[in-house]
């Protein structure tokens, strides 16, 4: 059985299926086979429409009104099909299915792994299973819980206050999905994150900066979508705050 990954949300599911189970995103490859099979079905109910009334009908009338609605047909299937072609199609191609495959079967093989070296906080290991097979490991349950995880380690460890550690540490404390990603906190346990969350800020606040301020700061330096501009935070590190 064909299966296809989502462009949206990652899922694998089967390549007929017209939407993503999971997140509803349309599945072009799918779609456009079932598209395809109403257009073939339409046609048949015509000719067998035909049959029916053509007793009755004129054959003039009759073969004028089929002409209109294959030429319908004709259209909405041209119209489709340049849809199709104007964008990337992440479906009708060989190389992403057999890529898709083997992300499914590498994770297979390497799961119980993964969530040994999460458990245990070996996050090198996971690091490095990354690089070996970067999609397979971005759809395992447990990542966006690993990016906040050893992106907190880095942070708390971090001697240094500047600009890049001061971005850094409001993006995790007011914008978490910049590291797990869009949704990704759904998969993070929240009391975890709070307890990251309340250690950086005490640092911060160890530092001269009051949680009144970073809110401030974060208001002043982010955009629309939450990303801090660290062009914007130069003027926000103190000089003491590198202690």
């Amino acid at each position: 059985m064909s299966k296809v990954r989502c462009k949206n949300c990652g899922a694998v599911f089967d390549a007929k299926l017209s939407y993503c189970p999971y997140c509803g995103t349309m599945n072009q490859r799918g779609a456009y086979a079932e598209f395809r099979m109403k257009i073939s079905s339409l046609i048949d109910s015509m000719f067998g429409l035909k049959e029916d009334v053509q007793k009755s009908v004129s054959r003039i009338i009759l073969s004028s009104l089929l002409r209109s609605l294959v030429i319908i047909a004709a259209i909405i299937g041209i119209a489709f099909g340049f849809s199709r072609t104007a964008q990337v199609n992440y479906y009708n191609d060989p190389e992403y299915d057999q890529k898709a495959y083997e992300e499914i079967v590498w994770m297979d093989e390497n799961l119980d792994k993964l969530n040994e070296a999460y458990d245990h906080g070996d996050y090198k290991t996971i690091e490095k299973m990354y690089y070996q097979q970067s999609g397979a490991v971005r759809n395992w349950s447990r990542y966006p819980a690993y990016t906040l995880k050893s992106a907190y380690e880095k942070l708390e460890a971090e001697e240094r206050l500047e600009v890049y550690q001061l971005q850094q540490m409001l993006q995790f404390i007011f914008y978490p999905e910049y590291y797990t990603g869009y949704n990704g906190m759904n998969r993070v346990d929240e009391n975890e994150y709070a307890e990251m969350r309340g250690g950086l800020i005490s640092k911060l606040e160890s530092r001269g900066y009051p949680y009144t301020e970073l809110e401030e700061i974060y208001d002043k330096c982010s955009d629309s979508y939450g990303y801090v501009d660290s062009s914007l935070l130069k003027e926000y590190v103190k000089e003491g705050g590198n202690g």
